[in-house]
């Protein structure tokens, strides 16, 4: 495997794999076209009952708010929006786009729910002073011990097998190997066992990963990717 592909959260716990299966809603569902008569040509599902009112407008309202988090999404990763209108404001202060790869990744920790709650949670605030108050998830007790020591991801390596069920080998640099490795970390400590769903990292974590284990010069990488294969 190449180091593009190690730099991306692509590897797996093998016993926790779970295949998700999406459905695009059909054409005719927003357009109310009836369906073909002939028994030879029917659709799978052309028996099924027409989307109502409410349901296309529903639909229509999730479409408009994709379009939009996408819009802005890409205006933080072009930096036509400054890191400070999405980041200081939420006081984490610790994101920017120079190591960002794409739009997915651009992403304040308190924008992400998960990351809030890992943050407020009772295992956390036991570690904590009682007036110490999070800001951002590289503060949490846990992030350095479990995302940016190298001896702790060695040995953290061997838990994860890529979709082929391969072993998670290094192949390319140790800098790479120990990113791909700290960003599967990251997500059991904030989300837990995923199985093989997938959460792009926040920004601010990205940077303070990459920060530890610097990117060669002669990488290419490619990023998070929902639909990425081996």
């Amino acid at each position: 495997m190449s180091d593009d592909s190690e730099d991306s959260e692509i590897d797996f716990i093998a016993e926790y794999d779970i295949e998700i299966e999406r459905e695009e809603p059909a054409r005719e569902l927003l357009t109310g076209r009836s369906s073909p008569t002939s028994s030879e040509d029917v659709a799978p599902h052309a028996d099924d009952p027409l989307a109502d009112e409410e349901w296309t407008a529903k639909y229509d309202k999730e479409r408009e708010a994709d379009e939009e988090l996408e819009r802005k999404l890409k205006d933080r990763f072009n930096g036509k929006v400054e890191v400070r209108e999405w980041c200081l404001r939420c006081k984490c202060s610790n994101c920017g786009i120079a190591s960002l790869q794409n739009i997915s990744e651009c992403y304040c920790c308190s924008e992400l729910e998960g990351c809030i709650e890992s943050m407020k949670s009772d295992l956390v605030l036991q570690d904590l002073f009682p007036d110490d108050t999070l800001t951002c998830i590289t503060e949490h007790p846990g992030f350095q011990a479990v995302c940016l020591q190298k001896w702790s991801l060695r040995l953290a390596a061997g838990k994860y097998k890529t979709k082929g069920k391969q072993v998670n080998r290094q192949t390319g640099s140790e800098e790479s190997f120990l990113r791909g490795v700290s960003y599967r970390e990251f997500s059991r400590l904030v989300y837990g066992m995923l199985g093989s769903k997938r959460i792009p990292l926040p920004a601010c974590a990205y940077m303070a990963i990459k920060k530890q284990f610097p990117v060669n010069k002669d990488e290419s990488l490619t990023g998070f990717d929902l639909d990425e294969e081996d």
